[in-house]
C-alpha cells in the first residue's frame, strides 16, 4: 500500500502540480539542467552513483596515485607508493597530527575523546536577534554568498483537524510575480522577498485554493484548509547526509559509522512508523580525488552503515572546500521522493565555510532556493574548526530552509562555532550527537502526528570518564 502525507485523493485534488518525475527541471538559479540524466546506480557500484569513491593516496614523491576501494595500502608502500594518513578506516587520529611548521600557526584543536556531544539553536524563532548577529558578523568583513533575508514572511498552513499540511505548496503572488515554494513537516514555509526578487509586496498568499494577503516582515500569517492535516499512515521520511570527507573531519565520520546503526534503528521505531530512506553525499574540493560522490537514498540500512564503514576522510588542502558544489549534488542526484509525499531533510556535517570566492554552477545559494521550493529542510552540524565564516553560512542555510543550526560541544573546551558568534550556554540544552539527531527528526514528525511523546526526553550527557551530567 502506497504511504501519503495527505489521502491520495486529496493529493491528486490539490496538489496535481506536484509530480514524482525522477528528471531535474532546469531553473533559473543553476540547478542542474534534465538534459542530461544523472546515471542510476548499478548493482556492481554497491549504491553509489557514478561509482564508488577512489580514496586519496600521495607517493613520497609528491605524485598523487589513486587507492581503488579494497586496494591494498601496504601493497601500495612495498611499490614505492605511500598511503598518505587516514587511508584505512579507524586510522588513530592522533597519528594524523600535523605540527605547526616554522609558519607558527597552531594545529587544529583535537576534540576530546569520548561520545560527540551537540547543541542547537532555532534563528528562525528568534529572528531578530539573528538579523543582529547576521549584520554584526558582515560588519566584520566576513564573505559569504548572500541573500537578503529581510522582510520575511512565515507561514502556517492547517488542516480542520488542527494539523499541519505538509508538502503543500504556497504561492506568494506580487506586482513582480509568483514565487512557489512547498510547506515542510510542520506546515510553514518562510518566505524571504528580497531573495526572491518579488518586490516589498503586498503578496497574495495561496494554498490548496485558498487566499490570504500579507505584508513584508509578517510571521503569523494562517492559511486554514477544510480537510484534516497530519499523516495517514506511515510517514515516509527521506535523510540524506552531507559529509565533508577532507581530513579533519575524520573524527566526525568516524562517531557516524559508530552510531549510524542505532540512530536508524531508532528513528525507524519512533511513533507514526517512518518509512525512512538514508543516503549521503561525501565531498572535498578540487585537487583531491574526486569532488563529490553520492550514495543514494535506500531503505537498505545495512548497505548504508557499509558504504558509511568504507568512507576515509582525507585531503582538503586550504580551509575552504566546495561545498557549493556539493549542496548541489545533494539536492539533484539522489532518487528523492516526490515532494509531496515526504518529509526531506539533508543533515550537513561539516567544520569549513564553501569556496566564496570561486565561480561555480551552482553556488549554494541556489540550493539554498531550491530546497526552500521543494520543502527541504537543512539542518548543518558545524564540528571542531568552525570559523566565523563556517558559522554564518552554516546558519544561513539553516534559517533560510527552516532548520536548526547544530553545533558540537566539548564541555569546558567550548562548541564549534565561530569566535564571534552570538550563542551562549543558556541557548541550548547538550544532547549526545546521536541522540540530537533522532531528536530533531522525531520533532518533524511530532508535528504531523500532533502527538508530543514522540519526541524523545532528554537524556543525560556521558562524561568522559563513563559517568552521566544531568540535564
Amino acid at each position: 500500500m502506497r504511504r501519503h502525507l495527505l489521502p491520495i485523493a486529496l493529493v491528486a485534488a490539490l496538489l496535481g502540480a506536484a509530480c514524482g518525475s525522477d528528471t531535474i527541471e532546469t531553473t533559473a538559479t543553476g540547478r542542474p539542467s534534465s538534459a542530461t540524466p544523472i546515471p542510476a546506480p548499478t548493482p556492481e557500484s554497491r549504491g553509489w552513483i557514478g561509482g564508488e569513491p577512489d580514496w586519496f593516496v600521495a607517493g613520497e614523491d609528491g605524485a598523487d596515485s589513486l587507492l581503488a576501494a579494497g586496494e591494498d595500502a601496504d601493497a601500495l608502500e612495498e611499490s614505492g607508493g605511500s598511503a598518505r594518513a587516514a587511508t584505512e578506516p579507524g586510522t588513530d587520529r592522533e597519528s594524523l597530527t600535523v605540527d605547526p611548521g616554522d609558519d607558527g600557526a597552531e594545529p587544529p584543536v583535537e576534540p576530546p575523546s569520548g561520545p560527540l556531544t551537540g547543541g542547537s539553536i532555532d534563528d528562525n524563532a528568534d529572528f531578530e536577534d539573528y538579523l543582529r548577529y547576521r549584520e554584526r558578523v558582515l560588519d566584520l568583513g566576513i564573505p559569504l554568498r548572500d541573500l537578503d533575508p529581510a522582510g520575511r514572511v512565515v507561514v502556517h498552513v492547517s488542516g480542520a483537524n488542527g494539523l499541519p499540511l505538509a508538502g503543500v505548496e504556497v504561492s506568494f503572488g506580487s506586482a513582480d510575480g509568483v514565487t512557489t515554494l512547498r510547506t515542510t513537516a510542520d506546515g510553514s514555509v518562510r518566505f524571504h522577498p528580497r531573495a526572491h526578487g518579488a518586490g516589498d509586496g503586498p503578496f497574495t498568499v495561496t494554498a490548496a485554493g485558498t487566499s490570504v494577503e500579507a505584508a513584508a516582515g509578517q510571521d503569523d500569517v494562517v492559511i486554514e484548509v477544510p480537510v484534516d492535516g497530519g499523516v495517514a499512515g506511515s510517514v515516509p521520511l527521506d535523510i540524506v547526509f552531507l559529509l565533508d570527507a577532507t581530513g579533519s573531519m575524520a573524527d566526525e565520520i568516524d562517531q557516524l559509522k559508530a552510531t549510524i546503526d542505532s540512530v536508524a534503528s531508532r528513528i525507524d521505531e519512533l511513533p507514526g512508523a517512518p518509512d525512512v530512506r538514508i543516503g549521503m553525499t561525501l565531498y572535498r574540493d578540487e585537487g583531491d580525488s574526486f569532488l563529490n560522490r553520492t550514495f543514494d537514498l535506500t531503505a537498505d540500512i545495512e548497505a548504508f552503515a557499509e558504504a558509511l564503514a568504507a568512507v576515509v576522510a582525507d585531503g582538503g588542502g586550504d580551509y575552504p572546500e566546495a561545498l557549493d558544489e556539493a549542496l548541489a549534488a545533494a539536492l539533484a542526484e539522489p532518487s528523492w521522493r516526490a515532494p509531496a509525499d515526504a518529509v526531506q531533510l539533508v543533515f550537513l556535517v561539516a567544520d569549513a565555510p564553501p569556496q566564496v570566492g570561486r565561480d561555480v554552477q551552482t553556488p549554494y545559494t541556489a540550493s539554498m532556493l531550491d530546497a526552500a521550493r521543494r520543502g527541504i529542510k537543512i539542518l548543518p552540524v558545524s564540528s571542531s574548526g568552525t570559523d566565523d565564516q563556517a558559522e554564518l553560512v552554516f546558519r544561513q542555510l539553516a534559517q533560510f530552509t527552516g532548520g536548526r543550526y547544530v553545533f558540537l560541544t566539548y564541555g569546558a573546551g567550548g562548541r564549534a562555532t565561530g569566535p564571534s558568534t552570538d550563542v551562549t550556554a543558556v541557548d541550548y540544552e547538550e544532547l549526545a550527537l546521536d541522540d540530537l539527531i533522532v531528536r530533531l527528526v522525531a520533532e518533524e514528525l511530532a508535528e504531523l502526528t500532533g502527538d508530543p511523546d514522540v519526541v524523545p526526553p532528554p537524556q543525560p550527557t556521558p562524561t568522559p570518564d563513563g559517568g552521566q551530567d544531568g540535564n
